[in-house]
């Protein structure tokens, strides 16, 4: 996404445009690689962040490029942009968590929020637990009642 808002910030800037395909090309192929084998998601691992780098370099410190912000992001974490390839049960993207997320933030947006950090903390708490149950399975107005009306140590 910050890519894209790069590319629309800079539309005649053909040197961003190259650089986005290039770290495009990086995430595709890294999506689109499986094996059975740990040994060889770990090592092509490894490589698509050898590839992200090489893409990224020549722009970090370099206060004239567009792209010099995102590249100096890739490169402090290029460790955790790659896990989904070693690890088959790490999703490739976060739009699960965004998605989960959206309710709160338009709630937020036409309400105008709590009205005290302590609202806001405890409505955080009420939206874990409830989120948490629904991905459980589980019914959150049965278990929310459940937990109520149990006996507490």
């Amino acid at each position: 996404r910050d890519i894209h808002d790069l590319k629309e910030q800079h539309p005649q800037d053909k040197s961003l445009w190259r650089w986005a395909v290039q770290v495009q090309r990086v995430y595709a192929q890294a999506k689109a690689f499986c094996s059975d084998n740990p040994r060889q998601r770990l090592r092509a691992r490894g490589r698509f962040e050898r590839s992200l780098l090489a893409v990224c370099a020549p722009f970090c410190g370099d206060q004239s490029a567009a792209q010099r912000v995102l590249c100096e992001r890739v490169r402090r974490h290029l460790s955790e942009l790659f896990v989904f390839v070693s690890n088959p049960d790490v999703p490739a993207d976060n739009n699960a968590a965004e998605r989960s997320l959206r309710h709160l933030v338009t709630g937020r947006k036409i309400s105008g929020g709590t009205r005290s950090p302590q609202g806001t903390d405890t409505k955080m708490k009420l939206s874990t637990l409830f989120g948490t149950w629904r991905a459980q399975g589980l019914n959150p107005f049965d278990t929310c009642r459940q937990l109520l009306v149990s006996p507490q140590p």
